[in-house]
């Protein structure tokens, strides 16, 4: 279970080092000074609770040091000895807005689902592979706190649930079995180097939705959907001319469905396409000025939404539209 690191490391290993143990060694010292600048915290026990040689503290110690986090009392030291610190106002702000990120429960979901996977696939030569080891692994820790039992079960259910790992054998909690393993998507989920599971997944459920062929005309719009075997995208557009008012009208409430936006913002983007049709005419389209700036609010309005094909079309039209407007 224990993480080691040569005393001096290479400079990615040590950058690696840093990201996942500098904050947990900040908030452990400002748990311990509670949050007083001026008392003195050990670190002999923050070395033995991350299973981290004493050498790789003072590393650390040294690196928030150098940022201005922490001091160290009575300067540098042997590197068997555990080095005594005390907490910083800068530190103290960090250590603040850690503490916060550390309660946030949608960060430890993420935290979860990614630790998970990547200790899977570090201890996969270990058959059958019992989730209980997490438990007992510094992953298991984020930002110095441990995942509860039922946090990790949670992000068991989501991984399953999503083809990335089985979980079989005798019940670990809530009804997910105790032996885990990763499904070939889990392991291109740990080689892309996915840092946001949830993120990656909902990347993948895209890729894999049908084929669309989308084809703008001045005045023309036609979709052709189809499946292929690899169930990959493939997007053509033709944009000849510019979409008058109506036109980008049309194409928005056509692809509006697909954006996923919130139902707020999805009324809002209706009331502004609206407002761009006037009264349905050419005569009774908005003077250049509100164009611009209805196209313009529906544009910030498709930033919001998720980075899908007809959000990138949508942007592509009311570009071209704007363009129009400003004479380009």
């Amino acid at each position: 279970m224990s993480d080691s690191t040569p005393e001096l490391p290479a400079r990615d290993v040590f950058d690696v080092y840093v990201d996942r143990y500098g904050p947990r060694l900040l908030l452990w010292v400002w748990d311990r000074a509670e949050g007083e600048l001026d008392r003195h915290v050990s670190c002999a026990g923050f070395g033995s609770l991350q299973s981290i040689p004493m050498s790789a503290v003072r590393l650390l110690v040294d690196h928030l040091c150098a940022e201005e986090m922490i001091d160290a009392v009575g300067g540098p030291g042997p590197a068997a000895v555990a080095p005594v610190v005390m907490l910083r106002a800068a530190g103290a702000t960090r250590a603040r807005r850690l503490q916060a990120l550390r309660a946030n429960a949608a960060e430890r979901t993420r935290h979860a689902a990614r630790a998970i996977l990547h200790w899977i696939h570090a201890n996969a030569h270990r058959q059958p592979l019992r989730i209980s080891g997490f438990l007992d692994s510094p992953d298991v820790f984020f930002l110095g706190e441990a995942l509860s039992r039922s946090e990790v079960a949670r992000a068991l259910t989501f991984l399953a649930a999503e083809g990335l790992i089985t979980c079989e054998g005798p019940p670990f909690d809530h009804g997910v079995g105790s032996h885990v393993a990763l499904t070939s998507q889990g392991v291109a989920a740990v080689l892309t180097g996915a840092t946001d599971i949830g993120a990656y997944v909902a990347r993948q459920r895209e890729f894999r939705r049908p084929t669309q062929h989308t084809h703008i005309e001045a005045g023309t719009i036609e979709h052709l959907t189809q499946g292929d075997s690899d169930h990959s995208v493939h997007t053509a557009i033709e944009m000849h001319t510019a979409l008058p008012p109506a036109g980008l009208a049309r194409l928005i409430e056509e692809l509006a469905p697909a954006l996923d936006l919130d139902p707020e913002s999805a009324a809002a983007l209706r009331r502004s396409v609206r407002s761009l049709v006037g009264g349905g005419g050419p005569d009774d389209e908005p003077p250049p000025d509100r164009q611009r700036g209805l196209m313009e609010g529906i544009r910030r309005m498709l930033g919001t939404a998720p980075d899908t094909v007809g959000r990138q079309l949508l942007l592509d039209a009311v570009g071209q539209a704007l363009g129009r407007l400003l004479g380009g």
